[in-house]
Formats: structure tokens, C-alpha cells, sequence
């Protein structure tokens, strides 16, 4: 039974990522300071073992991954790719780079080739504890988003995103394996040379973004619920805010993974109340990872 439980979730993820609705309006991006898939939320929280998130990586180690938008099938003339590399180069330092490009998938107009996107950024994590009584982690880092080149318009809302952040996680029943977490940070805009483009509900200036969520851990899935609230109040002259809550459910694809090999499927929904009113829709997500050993990792 089991067996033939994960080419079923395989199926079913790629028929929710091509008919699900669009993750952002008509012509609109994501918002980049929102974390737009489980798999980029759970590599800004800090680990805490033994719930070994997938944003822990031990010394020595780095990993390639992707997260392709299946979705763009049906929605767009284009597909879009990211691929990233993502390295722990000390004990207590993790960085990162991700290029997305696009190109035409031959179902609808064309809409040619390129690159779209860059996000590149760093964090710190002090040792994490070595068992659940212990109870705490937290992380510091920074990211940065920006547009590359002249892609679709409908791929960038035109500016550059620098987000400070600052997060914690906490183990609150050791037993039922369900740990909370927090984060706290700014979303820093700067125009550039292409024309504004923001999405249905996202934030036209400088921001703080705060975001509290529960992540448990069963046999075969990890499913959270994350609530997220950003504002420009003290960081612009607008008066704007948004409002939503996202629950999610991870599946390991563990039947496909490999001694260096690791797959996730992930499904979800979204409801965000906002200054464009109020919106829902559901969110589906591969993420493929390819884990590698340093020499000094071996040693």
C-alpha cells in the first residue's frame, strides 16, 4: 500500500500545480518577502534536532536544488526554473544563491528565454541543541531579490527586495513532535529600470513582515500552519497591511530518494486579507535536493 502511495502524490501534485489557481493576480508577481513555498519557509527557520529541517545542513556540506513551476503550464506561455546552490561554510554560517530562468514550453505563444531572477543570502545559526528538551534555536540572516534582465512583465513587480530577518524556533510538545516558530523582518524596496508591476495585495513600499506558525512532524508527512502580517506603517508614509494564513502538508518522497538524493512534495492553501481585498487559492510544490560531502566533512 505504502508503495503505491507516493506515485499517487506525485500524480497529484502535478495536477494541482496545473490547475490550481494562479498564486498571484492577473499579471502580478509573487511578493518576494512572502515566502512563497514550504520548502523556502522551512530553510529560514533555525533547526532544532532531532526534527532536522531541511535548511540543516551539518559541516562541511552544500546542496543543489530546484523547485520547477509547474503550474506555468497552463497559466503562462513560459515555465519557469530556479536553481540554487546552498552551502554550509562554517559551522554556524549558511549561504546561498538561486538564479529562476524561463523559457517558452511550446503549449501556448511564445515568450522566449532567459533569466528572470536572482536571490542570493546569508544566515547565521549558533549550534543547535542535541535533544527536544533543550527546547530553543534561533537564526539571523539576510536576503536579497532582484530582477535580471528584461524578462515577461508579468515575472517581476520591477524592484529589488533586501530582507533583514531574524527568527526562533521552539520545541512546545516534545512528544506529538510539534515545534513553533517566529520570525521578524523588513522588506526593503528599490526601483529599478523596469516598470512597476506590483501583485493583488502587495505592499508598495518598505515594510516589517512578522510571521508565527506551528510545524508537527507525523510518520510519512510534516504539516504547518503559518500566520503572516506585514505593514508599512513605521517604515513608509502609506498605511497598509496584509494579512494572511497559509496551512501546508510535506510529503518525503522517500521511495525516490537516494543516498544523495532528496525529494518533497508539497500542497497547500492560502487566504490574505489586504488593501485589494480579500483572496484564496491553493499552492502546490517539488522540491528536488542533491546533497554533497566536502572533503572535510568526510574526514
Amino acid at each position: 500500500m505504502q508503495r503505491r502511495l507516493f506515485p499517487h502524490l506525485i500524480a497529484m501534485g502535478l495536477a494541482l500545480a496545473l490547475l490550481a489557481p494562479a498564486a498571484r493576480a492577473q499579471g502580478g508577481p509573487d511578493q518576494a518577502s512572502q515566502l512563497s513555498s514550504l520548502g523556502e519557509m522551512l530553510d529560514r527557520i533555525p533547526n532544532l534536532s532531532p526534527f532536522d529541517m531541511p535548511s540543516f545542513l551539518p559541516r562541511g556540506m552544500f546542496h543543489i536544488y530546484s523547485s520547477p513551476h509547474f503550474g506555468d503550464l497552463i497559466h503562462n506561455d513560459y515555465m519557469r526554473v530556479p536553481i540554487g546552490l546552498r552551502a554550509k561554510t562554517s559551522p554556524d554560517v549558511e549561504s546561498y544563491v538561486e538564479l529562476e530562468g524561463y523559457f517558452t514550453h511550446g503549449l501556448a505563444d511564445s515568450a522566449g528565454y532567459g533569466l528572470d531572477r536572482l536571490r542570493t543570502g546569508i544566515k547565521y545559526e549558533p549550534p543547535t541543541p542535541t535533544t527536544m528538551a533543550s527546547g530553543a534555536a534561533w537564526s539571523t540572516g539576510f536576503d536579497f531579490i532582484s530582477p535580471l534582465s528584461r524578462p515577461p512583465k508579468e515575472l517581476s513587480d520591477g524592484y529589488q527586495h533586501s530582507v533583514p530577518y531574524v527568527a526562533v524556533s521552539r520545541v512546545i510538545a516534545p512528544d506529538e513532535k510539534l515545534l513553533g516558530f517566529g520570525s521578524f523582518g523588513a522588506d526593503l524596496i528599490n526601483h529599478t529600470q523596469l516598470p512597476s508591476n506590483f501583485g493583488r495585495n502587495q505592499l508598495h513600499s518598505n515594510s516589517l513582515n512578522m510571521t508565527a506558525g506551528l510545524v508537527r512532524d507525523w510518520k510519512h508527512f510534516r504539516g504547518t500552519l503559518t500566520a503572516s502580517l506585514g505593514t508599512t506603517v513605521l517604515l513608509s508614509d502609506e498605511h497598509h497591511q496584509v494579512f494572511g494564513l497559509r496551512p501546508a502538508i510535506g510529503f518525503p518522497l522517500t521511495r525516490f530518494q537516494g543516498k544523495r538524493t532528496r525529494l518533497m512534495v508539497a500542497f497547500g492553501a492560502y487566504t490574505v486579507w489586504g488593501p485589494d481585498g480579500h483572496e484564496i487559492g491553493l499552492t502546490t510544490s517539488l522540491r528536488v535536493d542533491f546533497i554533497y560531502k566536502t572533503s572535510a566533512a568526510k574526514r
